[in-house]
């Protein structure tokens, strides 16, 4: 879209107005780099629009363009950059970036876009205090490589993110007997870690669903001691829901309150354990409830499908789900239903309705369904030209024949259903229609594929080459709710063996239904990208506060080592400044995350809270009541070793997703700073003898 004009709730933003920073140094800094560099200018300008993709809250962006005065509705990082007009070569490699980590996750480009703005301003004033080009990329490459190893150490498994749930669900089902009361003396009293313990116990004992934590910390629960029995005549203490602890003649009812409690729906195993996917759900979807919901029931559905078939859930299966766009209804008509929907004519719909309640044969066509079509390895004859192409001398042309060849071929094997991946003929396909036969264009890969491995059909390139041995066997069709898109109606087609399933993505307002599309992958793939890792990093800032504070101890050390030297010069004298300026893009990306939220209405009450939060860690301190939006972590524990704290869990993020969009956001950042400084800007004479001019 050309122009470069972003609409967010009623603010304009203009690329080339946006201000640029002040180009006075610090003193006591040499100025090695006069130029102004544009490229990391217009980086911290692009990425300046998605900042509201960020957090709970995300706010919906309309891209206007200047000639036309269309305008487009975008959600997500990459679907903005798609339809800015990036003249420069900047936006170029900016929006390259982004969609080569969008093709390979389908998640994580927001913060991606993100960090390359904030990373982008902390080089520049480190330009403008002085810091020589290769100690910022050496030490800025050296610090994210530290953070990542930090960060991979706190990873926490899926099975323990559900299991706390589930414990903690299982927990509020539990019934104390009245005699049971909870002294004021803790030290007479039974903890509430105990009664957690306990219950753990009891429910581990009844249900093979939840999976027993290795560790009392690593669910987050900090162990205060063991639990004390005490005789005495003014109150009496007795746990019903130990299994060690009660009495026998208490075992039967124990034994009926357990099998009381409420079925934890885990619909996905892993090597370790059982893991709640709906839980998992919940912490993944970042504000998304429209497309996790949706991912959810599409796992549903192919858990229930491998069950039937007396086989084991599989993993997450994400290249078995297509998504079927339908304008018109409301958001609240989306659904997941088996199979796959396509758009037929109304004269195709007659045809289904005859085929209800059939299982049909189908032939798989990997091309367009044309006289035309030549695969792409085709060569033309040498030393041939084509002197007319309308041969009427029979009253017949090469379309006529090619047109009876291919229906000679479908009527003879007895074909049912066609799949065409490409475009089909409108002649063949209403002639067709006449032979009962029934031909779906526009079929994606993905399912050309699994209906070959479910049906045992072969694809083949042209439709004169199909066999006997071509066709598969076991498909059904039907009418989908009779509901119209257009001149076209919907149709479900289902294989017995398959685990395809569809999305199907509704709303009233057109210009949604791509977001919608878009939200819906991003936490598909979310949850696939969990199942697969079997690790999930602590979300809202946890990790970024992390780094954070990992990187002010860094530059706490370096304080004291250069308070060492102070008769010479330390070889890392610029460190202190480049991590502090790298730490400076994380904290703004967590107060962004936090006005995001609601909670916090500005960046000044963000970065207020951020600096008390990361006092009360440096200090040891064990409460995080002023920060219960983020997960924060200490970094050490009161014994003095290397250990952790985990509260107010409630939202995780994709190990491998957040890791690589650090590096590809660092990388690009630093990619244009040396194309910067190697050729736009230029050196100096003075400066340098060993740079070549280009």
């Amino acid at each position: 879209m050309r122009g470069g004009t972003v609409v967010s709730l009623g603010v304009q933003t203009d690329m080339a107005k946006l201000p640029c920073p002040a180009q006075t140094p610090v003193q006591g800094f040499k100025v090695l780099n006069k130029g102004r560099h544009v490229g990391l200018l217009q980086l911290a300008a692009l990425a300046a629009t998605g900042t509201t993709f960020l957090g709970p809250n995300k706010s919906y962006k309309f891209v206007q363009d200047e000639e036309s005065g269309e305008s487009v509705l975008t959600c997500s990082a990459f679907r903005l950059l798609e339809h800015l007009d990036l003249a420069c070569a900047v936006g170029q490699l900016l929006n390259e970036t982004v969609l080569a980590h969008q093709k390979v996750f389908r998640t994580g480009t927001t913060g991606l876009l993100f960090m390359t703005g904030v990373w982008s301003t902390a080089v520049l004033e480190c330009l403008h205090r002085g810091v020589p080009v290769p100690d910022i990329v050496s030490e800025m490459s050296a610090a994210l490589e530290s953070c990542s190893e930090v960060c991979k150490v706190r990873c926490v498994a899926i099975e323990d993110v559900s299991a706390v749930h589930d414990l903690q669900k299982q927990i509020h089902s539990f019934n104390i007997t009245s005699q049971v009361s909870l002294p004021c003396n803790p030290k007479a009293g039974i903890s509430q870690t105990a009664l957690l313990r306990n219950a753990h116990e009891s429910a581990s004992a009844s249900s093979h669903h939840v999976r027993a934590l290795p560790a009392a910390k690593s669910a987050g629960i900090e162990s205060t001691g063991g639990v004390k029995a005490t005789q005495s005549k003014q109150r009496k203490i007795k746990l019903t829901h130990s299994r060690h602890l009660n009495s026998k003649e208490d075992n039967s009812m124990q034994k009926s309150k357990l099998e009381s409690l409420p079925k934890v729906s885990c619909s996905m195993s892993s090597g370790s354990g059982f893991v709640n996917i709906t839980h998992l759900g919940d912490v993944l979807s970042h504000g998304c409830v429209y497309g996790m919901n949706l991912a959810i029931d599409a796992n549903r559905l192919q858990t229930e499908k491998e069950m039937r078939k007396n086989c084991s859930p599989t993993a997450f299966d994400v290249c078995k789900i297509v998504t079927f766009v339908l304008p018109g209804l409301p958001e609240e008509q989306s659904c997941v239903i088996p199979g796959f929907l396509a758009l037929v004519s109304i004269e195709q719909a007659s045809l289904v309705r005859h085929f209800k309640d059939r299982e049909l044969q189908v032939v798989l066509i990997n091309g367009d369904l044309n006289e035309k079509y030549r695969h792409l390895g085709f060569n033309n004859p040498t030393h041939c030209r084509n002197v007319i192409e309308n041969l009427d001398l029979l009253g017949r042309n090469l379309e006529d024949e090619w047109l009876n060849d291919a229906l000679t071929a479908l009527l003879k094997v007895k074909v049912n259903i066609v799949f065409v991946e490409g475009v089909a003929s409108t002649n063949l396909t209403q002639t067709c229609v006449k032979h009962n036969i029934l031909i779906i264009q526009r079929v994606k890969n993905n399912i050309l594929k699994d209906f070959a491995e479910t049906t045992g059909a072969l694809p083949v390139t042209y439709v004169t080459h199909v066999n006997e041995r071509c066709v598969g066997r076991g498909v059904c069709v039907s009418m989908w709710r009779e509901t119209k898109a257009g001149k076209m109606m919907s149709v479900n087609i289902t294989a017995r063996q398959s685990s395809l399933v569809t999305a199907v993505i509704t709303s009233s307002v057109d210009g949604k239904l791509q977001a919608l599309e878009d939200q819906f992958w991003t936490c598909g793939y979310r949850l696939y990208h969990a199942l697969h890792e079997g690790k999930l990093f602590p979300g809202a800032g946890a990790v970024e506060m992390l780094c954070l504070g990992h990187l002010e101890e860094l530059v706490k050390k370096d304080m004291h080592v250069a308070a060492d030297c102070l008769s010479q010069v330390p070889d890392g004298q610029y460190r202190g400044t480049i991590l502090q300026h790298m730490a400076d893009g994380w904290k703004e990306y967590v107060a962004t995350v936090m006005c995001n939220t609601g909670v916090w209405s500005s960046k000044l009450e963000a970065y207020i809270v951020i600096n008390q939060s990361l006092s009360h860690n440096r200090k040891g301190a064990s409460s995080t009541s002023d920060f219960p939006e983020l997960l924060l972590y200490s970094d050490t524990s009161s014994n003095g070793t290397s250990g952790e704290r985990i509260e107010n869990v409630n939202a995780y993020d994709n190990v491998t997703v957040k890791l690589e969009a650090w590096r590809r956001a660092l990388d690009l950042v630093l990619t244009v700073l040396q194309t910067d400084t190697e050729i736009i800007t230029g050196y100096g004479p003075e400066e340098t003898e060993e740079v070549m001019w280009l």
